[in-house]
């Protein structure tokens, strides 16, 4: 390599020697018309006024040349003064001084939430004047009648698919801004499949309720049902559908009159697991020190593995057993109340949905939490501020649409 980058220079070469030549071209037909064109075609306009026009550019900033004609108007025998733009780009930028490209970059950045990077900040337009550009270009428009169009093959791919078809259930808190700050309640219901546990077929619906909004037709549990029932009849392909989820009693109870089966996140039981017997990084300190030395004498296991395995190979005879001998064991050592309390809850979440647990066919899966951040939180993440709730749901939709991903708010 003959050539050196100088790491401090924010030039795009290549680029900005593209622009430079587009615009002395656009400045060279602007002479031509001016000085020649204008003389032949036009004797009557007089020049009254030449200026430029700024131009910013991902090559950098560059200036057009402009000029304003006079003429007298036959009919009303008046002075007429008017710019004559002999290129559509001259017209374009009199408008805004930020190049089409600048623009849908800024737009871009804003949508993903990603930071401008400060090489880039003097070449594209303020925060303020994005969310300007997002409403008069009709972004969300655009982005609900892509979404809009996706689903429509999404519902096909799905009565298509051999897959089986997996419905996560969750809900998450967010807070938005509205006249003042308002806080909302998101239930989370999302359809898909997998192929070599590669998650396929995403849709995301979120049933949104704000906290001090009045129960109704459209945000009950009815509606909840009533909208599900309809989805699974436009995506029902020859598999039975699976739920998915923490075990909450809405999930239960809509699962139930769905008429579908239902299998308790893995994530939420390893969650629970490792908050009782857990001491790894993320257990809490006290476990650390009781659990590391502590084990299960009947399965020779930690606490926290021999509950693994007795829910994995869904035993729930072991599973009471192994209960048993710890809360035996744990009255010759010295346990506090909150790792017990922390034991008897974990023992009643695998309980009381112990034939979600320990009596269906299903392979448990870990995805319910993931869509809660990856197809939700993560897009509105921002720290000491907050989003309108049409913004919100701008950037989640469009978000997902990056990862193939069909998101509707009901």
């Amino acid at each position: 390599m003959n050539f050196k980058i100088d790491i401090f220079d924010n030039t795009n070469q290549t680029t900005a020697s593209l622009y430079k030549e587009f615009v002395q071209k656009i400045n060279q037909d602007e002479e031509i018309f001016r000085t020649i064109t204008r003389k032949k075609i036009h004797p009557n306009w007089k020049v009254f006024k030449r200026y430029q026009l700024e131009w910013i550019t991902l090559g950098g900033i560059f200036y057009l040349n402009i000029t304003m004609y006079e003429t007298i108007d036959l009919a009303t025998k008046k002075h007429k003064r008017f710019v004559y733009y002999h290129h559509s780009k001259i017209k374009e930028i009199s408008k805004t001084k930020y190049d089409i490209d600048c623009i849908k970059l800024a737009i871009k950045f804003y949508l993903e939430s990603i930071p401008v990077p400060n090489h880039l900040k003097k070449l594209l337009p303020s925060k303020q004047l994005t969310k300007f550009y997002t409403k008069k270009f009709g972004i969300f428009d655009q982005i609900q009648q892509e979404n809009l169009k996706k689903l429509e093959q999404l519902e096909r791919d799905f009565k298509q698919t051999d897959e089986q078809i997996y419905i996560e259930m969750d809900d998450l808190y967010i807070n938005h801004q509205a006249e003042k700050k308002k806080k909302m309640r998101v239930r989370e219901v999302v359809f898909h499949t997998q192929n070599n546990k590669k998650l396929e077929n995403v849709l995301n619906l979120f049933f949104t309720k704000n906290l001090d909004e009045k129960l109704n037709e459209f945000n009950d549990i009815e509606f909840i049902f009533k909208t599900l029932k309809e989805v699974m009849k436009r995506t029902k392909n020859s598999k039975k559908m699976v739920v998915s989820g923490d075990g909450a009693r809405w999930i239960k109870r809509l699962t139930e009159r769905l008429n579908l089966e239902f299998s308790l996140d893995l994530f939420h039981i390893k969650k629970a697991l490792n908050l009782a017997f857990g001491f790894n990084k993320y257990a809490p300190k006290e476990n650390k020190k009781l659990f590391k030395n502590w084990y299960n004498l009947t399965l020779n296991l930690s606490w926290k593995e021999a509950f693994e395995y007795a829910i994995l190979t869904k035993n729930i005879s072991l599973f009471k057993q192994i209960y048993k001998e710890f809360l035996v064991e744990s009255e010759t050592k010295i346990v506090s109340k909150t790792i017990l309390l922390n034991a008897k809850n974990f023992y009643k979440l695998i309980i009381n949905n112990s034939k979600y647990v320990f009596n269906n066919d299903q392979n448990y899966s870990s995805f319910t939490e993931h869509f809660v951040y990856n197809s939700f939180k993560k897009h509105i993440k921002k720290s000491q501020s907050l989003y309108s709730f049409d913004t919100i749901k701008m950037k989640v939709i469009y978000q997902n649409l990056l990862k193939e991903q069909i998101t509707i708010f009901l």
